[in-house]
């Protein structure tokens, strides 16, 4: 569901006042000190953000929608990156959407205290270190490994031709075909060979034959046919 923002309790900023984030780079009302974003302020481009701004940069604390996805970040920003405490849900139109982490960050990564929580319930709380999980893992993670592992060993090989099925409307199929080039740990990265009967959309870009298409492994299968 989108994000909406109200107007900021000020008027509209100076036409040259520039905000630092590309993704951020459409409009902005709020807060400017020398043709630079500062103070309140509200930027819509790709993604959406309001919150305090310094120097053009997100610095303090608001809330980022990423338009494309569905992501939500709302915490504590430094210099336009995720630095402090935060807490971040993958959108409807993620491959972890409706997952959840709430905890610390510098740097732009996961860091130190945080609990993440999954849509099937299980929830990890502890240690992170460098964007990933340094305590204790869950049974269920575990799981999880071995499940992602065979996985990979079924379409994570360069060369492999593997497809994905699309849903149109309601209750029709269709598949796309396409040839990995590389494996990412939980993603590969696939040439599209054939792009379907309709028009569709991965990974929040419009693919086509020939296009390139970094995903989650897990939406992937070893294609046994030919796409009908």
């Amino acid at each position: 569901m989108a994000l909406a923002f109200a107007p900021v309790a000020m008027g509209q900023a100076p036409a040259n006042c520039v905000v630092l984030d590309p993704e951020l780079q459409g409009s902005y009302v709020g807060g400017c000190k020398d043709g630079l974003a500062e103070g309140s302020g509200q930027a819509i481009g790709a993604a959406e953000y309001k919150g305090t701004f310094k120097a053009g940069r997100k610095h303090g604390t608001g809330t980022k929608l990423w338009r494309s996805s569905g992501d939500r970040y709302e915490g504590e920003f430094r210099d336009d990156r995720k630095e402090g405490v935060g807490i971040y849900t993958w959108g409807p139109r993620s491959p972890w959407a409706g997952e959840r982490y709430a905890g610390g960050y510098l740097n732009d990564q996961r860091e130190g205290s945080g609990v993440y929580e999954w849509r099937s319930g299980d929830r990890y709380a502890g240690t992170w270190k460098n964007d990933v999980i340094a305590g204790q893992p869950t049974p269920q993670m575990f799981v999880r490994a071995r499940e992602y592992g065979e996985i990979a060993a079924a379409v994570g090989v360069p060369g492999t031709t593997v497809c994905r099925q699309m849903t149109v409307g309601i209750g029709t199929r269709d598949w796309v075909r396409g040839t990995v080039l590389t494996a990412e740990a939980d993603n590969i990265v696939v040439r599209i060979e054939d792009a379907g009967r309709f028009r569709h959309t991965i990974a929040n870009s419009l693919i086509g034959k020939g296009g390139i298409v970094r995903d989650a492994l897990q939406f992937w299968t070893p294609c046994v046919k030919d796409s009908d």
